[in-house]
């Protein structure tokens, strides 16, 4: 009986060592929740795909830096929330150089690129910046067009979500 629960509780343990390991390659799905302790991969609209953007299935493969400064990748270049390029959200309060997650090869990537998980969730939902692990997207992608996605930003002008948006999670899932 004793050992029976204690490989129980091994397997449990080492599954969510597992679910943590934001390394390596991998695809980054789209969750629709906003409650960690609720959301399961299960609930993905979508993907993003090589240029960074919001896709309905055209999910890329990202590259995870393995040292400093952490950043992602994919076969298009590096990726970032700064590339002035992009759209901002200009229908948050703070959203006029928030701009839209990208991927482009001219571009540098640094420490403030970087994303993260926290031990402890059920799966690596990733986290930007400071504590920040929700992500703002304004539409659904349909078949052929994608969407942006940006940074959720909020402070005493915006509380939550601009009006119309959609709050989500990104989740990693490992691929090599």
């Amino acid at each position: 009986m004793k050992f029976t629960i204690y490989t129980t509780l091994c397997a449990v343990f080492a599954t969510a060592v597992v679910a943590q390991d934001f390394s390596g390659s991998g695809q980054i799905y789209v969750i629709n929740n906003t409650d960690w302790k609720t959301a399961t991969p299960d609930q993905s609209i979508g993907c993003l795909d090589a240029r960074g953007s919001f896709s309905e299935d055209n999910c890329a493969t990202f590259t995870k830096l393995g040292v400093y400064p952490n950043t992602l990748s994919t076969s298009v270049g590096n990726c970032s929330f700064t590339d002035s390029t992009q759209p901002a959200n200009t229908d948050n309060a703070y959203g006029s150089h928030s701009y839209a997650w990208h991927c482009r090869p001219s571009f540098s990537a640094t420490v403030t690129d970087s994303f993260y998980t926290i031990k402890g969730l059920p799966y690596p939902f990733l986290c930007h910046g400071d504590s920040n692990c929700f992500f703002d997207v304004k539409n659904l992608p349909t078949r052929n067009v994608t969407m942006p996605a940006w940074e959720y930003i909020w402070g005493s002008k915006q509380t939550s979500i601009p009006a119309g948006h959609t709050q989500v999670m990104f989740y990693w899932q490992k691929t090599a």
